[in-house]
């Protein structure tokens, strides 16, 4: 999307170049000497920061749609967060282990994290926590989702894991299950990464119910890159 952006700000500044060019030849033709002619037009500004789509760069894009699966990413990311971590691994075969899956963590200055993961095989149900709220992502049919958090509700489960969960139910599409992750599980699954906090539940709410497929990004000439 920012490459596209970036083709038509372009073509406008030549366009509009190529008026003023034209307007300024008229004007020094006509206007009495000691006159100034007009200023050149000024050239848009480059998009701001984060203006890819979820906060990535083509070359990120690129790495997750080789993949061969279909992307979800979050439409909406907060834009005090960075995607700060990505990891992808193509199908190997079957088994609960042999499909495709990903993972892009988010963090901001203040190392409060999310995540958003994806798999193609192997999920299955989340343990109960105290509090649940209902979530209604519209790329997702509805049955009910939820986002979780809190600690378990399993005396035995809270026992061994003590800490406050967040996690989304896992949301089925056509490649497979995606979901969001919360602090507890990113500082397990990403144990090179800075220990990180949750964010808040509302916040979650939004990310998740903005979740959006990845196209290619497209370039100047019309053509999505690969």
């Amino acid at each position: 999307m920012k490459s596209l952006y970036v083709g038509l700000s372009i073509c406008l500044a030549l366009l509009l170049g190529a008026c003023g060019d034209s307007q300024q030849t008229t004007n020094q033709a006509t206007a009495p000497l000691g006159d100034t002619p007009p200023a050149p037009p000024v050239v848009p500004p480059p998009p701001p920061q984060g203006a890819f789509l979820a906060q990535l760069t083509p070359e990120q894009t690129s790495q997750l749609n080789a993949l061969g699966v279909e992307v979800v990413v979050p439409g909406a990311v907060p834009s005090t967060f960075v995607a700060t971590d990505i990891r992808g691994r193509a199908a190997t075969g079957s088994g609960p282990d042999g499909g495709a899956a990903y993972s892009i963590l988010y963090r901001d200055s203040e190392n409060r994290c999310f995540a958003v993961e994806f798999a193609g095989s192997g999920i299955g149900d989340m343990p109960a926590t105290e509090t649940r709220l209902l979530i209604q992502p519209p790329l997702f049919e509805d049955k009910g989702y939820g986002l979780n958090y809190g600690v378990y509700q399993d005396k035995s489960m809270r026992a061994q894991f003590p800490a406050p969960e967040l996690y989304t139910d896992w949301l089925m599409g056509k490649s497979g299950a995606y979901r969001l992750i919360g602090a507890n599980y990113i500082n397990t699954t990403f144990p090179n990464q800075t220990q990180c906090k949750d964010i808040r539940p509302e916040e979650a709410k939004k990310i998740v119910e903005s979740f959006t497929i990845l196209v290619p990004e497209v370039i100047g000439d019309g053509k999505a890159t690969k």
